[in-house]
Protein backbone atom coordinates (compact mmCIF):
# COMPACT_ATOMS: atom_id res chain seq x y z
CA UNK A 1 0.00 0.00 0.00
CA UNK A 2 2.76 2.47 0.61
CA UNK A 3 4.36 1.69 -2.60
CA UNK A 4 1.52 2.52 -4.10
CA UNK A 5 0.62 5.61 -2.38
CA UNK A 6 4.26 7.23 -3.38
CA UNK A 7 3.59 5.98 -6.77
CA UNK A 8 0.31 7.73 -7.04
CA UNK A 9 1.80 10.68 -5.64
CA UNK A 10 4.75 10.45 -8.25
CA UNK A 11 2.57 10.39 -10.84
CA UNK A 12 0.17 13.09 -9.51
CA UNK A 13 3.32 15.25 -9.63
CA UNK A 14 4.35 14.64 -13.18
CA UNK A 15 0.65 15.23 -14.39
CA UNK A 16 0.76 18.87 -12.46
CA UNK A 17 4.49 20.00 -13.77
CA UNK A 18 3.56 18.89 -17.27
CA UNK A 19 -0.01 21.07 -17.29
CA UNK A 20 2.25 24.26 -15.66
CA UNK A 21 4.64 23.52 -18.22
CA UNK A 22 2.32 23.05 -21.14
CA UNK A 23 0.31 26.15 -20.02
CA UNK A 24 3.80 28.18 -19.97
CA UNK A 25 5.07 27.38 -23.47
CA UNK A 26 3.06 25.46 -24.87
CA UNK A 27 2.44 21.33 -26.21
CA UNK A 28 4.77 21.68 -29.55
CA UNK A 29 7.80 23.79 -27.58
CA UNK A 30 7.60 21.60 -24.14
CA UNK A 31 9.96 18.71 -23.70
CA UNK A 32 10.54 15.51 -21.86
CA UNK A 33 13.09 16.69 -20.27
CA UNK A 34 11.82 20.00 -18.97
CA UNK A 35 8.85 18.78 -17.34
CA UNK A 36 10.86 16.21 -15.51
CA UNK A 37 13.17 18.79 -14.16
CA UNK A 38 9.79 20.30 -13.23
CA UNK A 39 8.86 17.63 -11.28
CA UNK A 40 12.35 17.30 -9.92
CA UNK A 41 12.65 13.74 -11.49
CA UNK A 42 14.44 12.19 -14.04
CA UNK A 43 13.68 11.70 -17.79
CA UNK A 44 13.91 7.93 -16.99
CA UNK A 45 11.16 8.46 -14.52
CA UNK A 46 9.01 10.57 -16.37
CA UNK A 47 8.85 7.74 -19.17
CA UNK A 48 8.09 5.14 -16.49
CA UNK A 49 4.83 6.57 -16.18
CA UNK A 50 3.96 8.08 -19.34
CA UNK A 51 5.33 6.95 -23.10
CA UNK A 52 5.78 9.80 -24.94
CA UNK A 53 4.65 13.75 -24.65
CA UNK A 54 1.64 12.80 -26.28
CA UNK A 55 0.00 10.17 -24.31
CA UNK A 56 0.87 12.67 -20.88
CA UNK A 57 -1.15 15.75 -22.53
CA UNK A 58 -3.59 13.30 -23.73
CA UNK A 59 -3.94 12.04 -19.47
CA UNK A 60 -3.83 15.74 -18.44
CA UNK A 61 -6.72 16.82 -20.71
CA UNK A 62 -8.90 13.53 -20.16
CA UNK A 63 -8.28 14.38 -16.61
CA UNK A 64 -9.33 18.07 -16.78
CA UNK A 65 -12.37 17.03 -18.97
CA UNK A 66 -13.37 14.71 -16.60
CA UNK A 67 -13.01 17.52 -13.35
CA UNK A 68 -15.16 19.76 -15.71
CA UNK A 69 -18.12 17.61 -16.93
CA UNK A 70 -17.90 14.96 -14.17
CA UNK A 71 -18.11 17.85 -11.71
CA UNK A 72 -20.88 18.68 -13.63
CA UNK A 73 -22.35 15.47 -13.85
CA UNK A 74 -22.06 14.47 -10.41
CA UNK A 75 -23.70 17.86 -9.11
CA UNK A 76 -26.50 17.11 -11.89
CA UNK A 77 -27.17 13.31 -10.42
CA UNK A 78 -27.46 13.97 -7.15
CA UNK A 79 -30.17 16.37 -8.03
CA UNK A 80 -32.18 13.75 -10.23
CA UNK A 81 -31.41 15.74 -13.22
CA UNK A 82 -29.22 13.05 -14.26
CA UNK A 83 -30.24 9.78 -15.68
CA UNK A 84 -28.77 6.61 -13.08
CA UNK A 85 -27.64 4.12 -15.72
CA UNK A 86 -24.91 6.90 -17.46
CA UNK A 87 -21.77 6.41 -15.33
CA UNK A 88 -19.93 9.53 -13.74
CA UNK A 89 -16.66 9.91 -13.95
CA UNK A 90 -15.68 12.30 -11.27
CA UNK A 91 -17.54 14.15 -8.50
CA UNK A 92 -17.86 16.60 -6.50
CA UNK A 93 -19.13 17.44 -2.67
CA UNK A 94 -22.47 18.99 -3.25
CA UNK A 95 -24.48 20.03 0.04
CA UNK A 96 -27.90 20.26 -1.03
CA UNK A 97 -29.27 19.22 -4.12
CA UNK A 98 -28.98 21.87 -7.14
CA UNK A 99 -31.06 20.64 -10.06
CA UNK A 100 -34.32 19.59 -8.63
CA UNK A 101 -36.88 19.22 -11.69
CA UNK A 102 -40.17 19.40 -8.60
CA UNK A 103 -38.82 22.69 -7.70
CA UNK A 104 -39.36 26.08 -9.43
CA UNK A 105 -37.28 26.33 -12.49
CA UNK A 106 -36.37 30.18 -12.32
CA UNK A 107 -34.58 29.81 -9.03
CA UNK A 108 -33.13 25.95 -9.60
CA UNK A 109 -31.45 27.94 -12.58
CA UNK A 110 -30.32 30.68 -10.98
CA UNK A 111 -28.91 28.70 -8.02
CA UNK A 112 -27.17 26.48 -11.00
CA UNK A 113 -25.78 29.44 -13.26
CA UNK A 114 -24.10 30.69 -10.30
CA UNK A 115 -22.33 27.38 -9.36
CA UNK A 116 -20.89 27.34 -12.79
CA UNK A 117 -19.39 30.79 -13.27
CA UNK A 118 -18.54 30.18 -9.64
CA UNK A 119 -16.70 26.65 -10.40
CA UNK A 120 -15.39 27.19 -14.02
CA UNK A 121 -14.23 30.35 -14.29
CA UNK A 122 -11.58 30.05 -12.45
CA UNK A 123 -7.56 31.08 -13.69
CA UNK A 124 -7.55 27.11 -12.88
CA UNK A 125 -10.29 25.82 -14.93
CA UNK A 126 -9.23 28.84 -18.13
CA UNK A 127 -5.66 28.12 -18.29
CA UNK A 128 -6.75 24.81 -19.52
CA UNK A 129 -8.58 25.98 -21.89
CA UNK A 130 -5.93 27.75 -23.53
CA UNK A 131 -4.19 24.54 -23.54
CA UNK A 132 -6.42 22.71 -24.69
CA UNK A 133 -7.24 25.54 -27.67
CA UNK A 134 -3.64 25.63 -28.10
CA UNK A 135 -3.50 21.81 -28.84
CA UNK A 136 -6.54 21.63 -30.65
CA UNK A 137 -4.63 21.51 -34.18
CA UNK A 138 -4.68 17.87 -33.63
CA UNK A 139 -8.63 16.98 -34.04
CA UNK A 140 -8.20 13.91 -31.44
CA UNK A 141 -7.17 16.11 -28.71
CA UNK A 142 -9.63 18.77 -28.86
CA UNK A 143 -12.43 15.94 -29.63
CA UNK A 144 -11.47 14.01 -26.57
CA UNK A 145 -11.24 17.25 -24.34
CA UNK A 146 -15.00 18.10 -25.41
CA UNK A 147 -16.71 14.51 -25.76
CA UNK A 148 -15.13 13.80 -22.02
CA UNK A 149 -16.01 17.33 -20.61
CA UNK A 150 -18.64 19.83 -22.38
CA UNK A 151 -20.49 17.65 -24.34
CA UNK A 152 -21.25 15.00 -21.35
CA UNK A 153 -22.27 18.37 -19.05
CA UNK A 154 -24.38 19.52 -21.61
CA UNK A 155 -25.74 16.21 -22.21
CA UNK A 156 -27.24 15.71 -18.35
CA UNK A 157 -28.27 18.97 -18.32
CA UNK A 158 -30.75 18.45 -21.61
CA UNK A 159 -32.07 15.41 -18.95
CA UNK A 160 -32.82 18.04 -16.23
CA UNK A 161 -34.09 19.98 -19.15
CA UNK A 162 -36.41 17.21 -20.78
CA UNK A 163 -37.90 16.61 -17.64
CA UNK A 164 -39.05 20.10 -16.75
CA UNK A 165 -40.23 21.06 -20.25
CA UNK A 166 -42.45 17.45 -19.96
CA UNK A 167 -44.12 18.74 -17.12
CA UNK A 168 -44.88 22.73 -18.54
CA UNK A 169 -42.25 24.24 -16.43
CA UNK A 170 -40.51 25.70 -20.06
CA UNK A 171 -42.00 25.44 -23.08
CA UNK A 172 -40.90 22.12 -25.43
CA UNK A 173 -37.95 22.27 -27.61
CA UNK A 174 -34.51 20.56 -28.57
CA UNK A 175 -32.98 20.14 -24.83
CA UNK A 176 -29.40 20.06 -26.69
CA UNK A 177 -30.15 23.64 -28.34
CA UNK A 178 -31.53 24.71 -24.74
CA UNK A 179 -28.63 23.48 -23.06
CA UNK A 180 -26.10 24.87 -25.31
CA UNK A 181 -28.34 28.63 -25.64
CA UNK A 182 -28.54 28.03 -21.32
CA UNK A 183 -24.47 27.58 -21.29
CA UNK A 184 -23.90 30.20 -24.49
CA UNK A 185 -25.65 33.01 -22.11
CA UNK A 186 -24.63 32.59 -18.98
CA UNK A 187 -20.67 33.35 -20.07
CA UNK A 188 -21.39 35.45 -22.87
CA UNK A 189 -20.64 38.79 -20.66
CA UNK A 190 -17.25 37.04 -19.57
CA UNK A 191 -15.58 33.97 -20.65
CA UNK A 192 -13.68 36.07 -23.43
CA UNK A 193 -12.62 38.06 -20.35
CA UNK A 194 -11.31 34.99 -19.07
CA UNK A 195 -9.85 33.00 -21.89
CA UNK A 196 -7.78 36.01 -22.66
CA UNK A 197 -6.80 36.46 -19.25
CA UNK A 198 -8.37 39.83 -18.45
CA UNK A 199 -10.82 38.65 -15.88
CA UNK A 200 -10.00 35.14 -14.66
CA UNK A 201 -11.94 35.67 -11.35
CA UNK A 202 -15.88 36.77 -10.49
CA UNK A 203 -16.86 38.83 -7.11
CA UNK A 204 -20.06 37.23 -6.24
CA UNK A 205 -21.84 40.43 -6.87
CA UNK A 206 -20.87 40.15 -10.69
CA UNK A 207 -21.41 36.35 -10.93
CA UNK A 208 -25.17 37.03 -9.57
CA UNK A 209 -26.10 40.09 -11.85
CA UNK A 210 -24.24 38.03 -14.82
CA UNK A 211 -26.86 35.02 -14.19
CA UNK A 212 -29.56 37.13 -13.74
CA UNK A 213 -29.74 38.75 -16.97
CA UNK A 214 -28.73 35.80 -18.97
CA UNK A 215 -31.79 33.71 -17.04
CA UNK A 216 -33.62 37.06 -18.47
CA UNK A 217 -33.18 36.13 -22.13
CA UNK A 218 -33.34 32.50 -21.68
CA UNK A 219 -36.55 32.55 -19.62
CA UNK A 220 -38.44 35.07 -22.23
CA UNK A 221 -37.19 32.14 -25.00
CA UNK A 222 -38.24 29.20 -23.32
CA UNK A 223 -40.69 30.05 -20.45
CA UNK A 224 -43.87 27.95 -20.86
CA UNK A 225 -46.39 31.32 -21.61
CA UNK A 226 -44.12 31.44 -25.11
CA UNK A 227 -45.83 29.84 -27.94
CA UNK A 228 -44.02 28.05 -30.22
Amino acid sequence: MMVRTKTEARRSALLTAARDVFQEVGFDQASMDVIAARAGSSKATLYRYFDSKETLFTELMQNSANAQGGGMMALLHQSGGAAPDIELTAAVPVANPMLDPAADVLPTLTKFGEYILSAFHTPESLGVQRMVIAAAVNPDIGATYYEQGPLRAMQYLGHYLQQVCSSGKLRKSDVHVMACHFYGLIESEVHQLGLFNVMTTLEPERVAATVARALDVFMRAYGPDRQP
